[in-house]
């Protein structure tokens, strides 16, 4: 078999873990695993941000929050487990004893680094590869920009991820990565648009024949608009929209292989209670996407462009344990319910399910 055949067997068995380098990038109809996994994180950090804003007073809830009415009683719609007479937010949302975990707003800024960590498994046409991730990231948040009661918030983040596909061709990947955000929030509405840089190194191996390494560079944007509406109770409903577009090169940015332009749309809802000293926030996320345009240069030229629908869903149990620290865990799903408009010899769709978990401590 020589080096061509081995590609071939890469591009039917794995152009799930290969799409931001391989020629066959848009067979796989989908973002990479690796730019997957930085959006993940960074929505998961810049969901905290806003939490705690909102929890500690920064940033009202949204002028639309939806209640009713207790006239004439001690009852808040607005929030059922406070009572008249308590002096601070810290009070508001639980027991006048209770230790405080809701930090003040002591300056106009926020600062916080983050720790996390998450595995995932993809299946592509029963190839099974894992993937396993490390980021660290720092994020600032200015509030009072354009009125006292808004915020702006930058993150940096920088991590790696180490993949394995075993079978009689194994690949082995080292793909560390960068990203930078921007996120703007006021009330109910935020929005946030990142910028993504990776680096992939795989090494192909094959039974009687020597390794082979391929190295790839990947460059990614995601912009997001969300809107939170509030309910009594703590319970709340953050429907959202937004767009991700990736492409891939070959080694140091040196020629354009793939493209993908993705649109998204769901719902985030949750809620928040006390536990002991403790606040606990689950919530469950439920997103569409749609592959509207993906290309990819193949071995004898550009391949069709395909277009493919597919859901993300995930699961979190956030835990503010004092006022400068918290950790979270999430569960979560991407996959494909329908493969391109256009029918493409060897398409396989990617299934990937995994967890992901971090800590986070900040100060003003």
């Amino acid at each position: 078999m020589k080096f061509g055949g081995i590609c071939s067997a890469l591009t039917a068995a794995a152009a799930s873990t290969w799409i931001s380098v391989h020629p066959a990038a848009a067979q796989s109809g989908g973002i990479s695993i690796y730019q997957e996994i930085n959006n993940n994180v960074v929505q998961n950090i810049l969901q905290n941000v806003r939490d705690q804003l909102r929890r500690q007073g920064a940033v009202p809830p949204s002028s639309g929050r939806l209640g009713f009415a207790a006239t004439g009683s001690d009852f808040d719609n607005r929030d059922p487990f406070a009572f008249r007479g308590a002096e601070d937010a810290r009070q508001a949302l639980a027991y006048a004893k209770a230790p405080s975990t809701i930090p003040d707003v002591v300056s106009g800024w926020l600062y916080g680094g983050n720790l996390i960590g998450g595995i995932d498994r993809s299946i592509t046409a029963g190839t099974v590869t894992d993937t396993s991730s490390v980021t660290g990231a720092f994020d600032v948040t200015k509030i009072g920009i354009f009125t006292v009661d808004d915020a702006l918030t930058f993150i940096g983040t920088g991590g790696g991820s180490w993949s394995y596909q075993g079978g009689l061709l194994t690949v082995d990947t080292s793909a560390p990565s960068t990203s930078i955000t921007v996120s703007y929030l006021r009330g109910g509405l935020s929005a946030d648009l990142t910028s993504f840089v990776g680096w992939t190194r795989s090494t192909l191996s094959a039974p009687g024949f020597l390794p082979a390494v391929i190295e790839g560079n990947s460059l990614g944007s995601t912009g997001n608009v969300q809107y939170r509406f509030d309910f009594p109770f703590s319970v709340f409903i953050e429907p959202g929209i937004g767009m991700t577009y990736s492409e891939g090169y070959t080694k140091n940015f040196g020629t354009k292989i793939s493209d993908t332009t993705e649109v998204h749309g769901g719902a985030r809802f949750g809620t928040q209670m006390k536990w002991m000293d403790y606040i606990i926030q689950p919530s469950l996320s439920l997103f569409a996407y749609q592959i509207t345009d993906s290309s990819a240069l193949g071995a004898v030229g550009p391949v069709i462009p395909s277009s493919a629908i597919g859901y993300r869903g995930s699961g979190k149990i956030a835990v503010i344990w004092s006022p400068s620290f918290s950790s979270y865990f999430e569960v979560h799903a991407i996959g494909q319910t329908g493969g391109p408009s256009i029918p493409i010899a060897g398409y396989s769709p990617t299934q990937t399910t995994g967890f992901q978990g971090g800590i986070r401590y900040t100060w003003n």
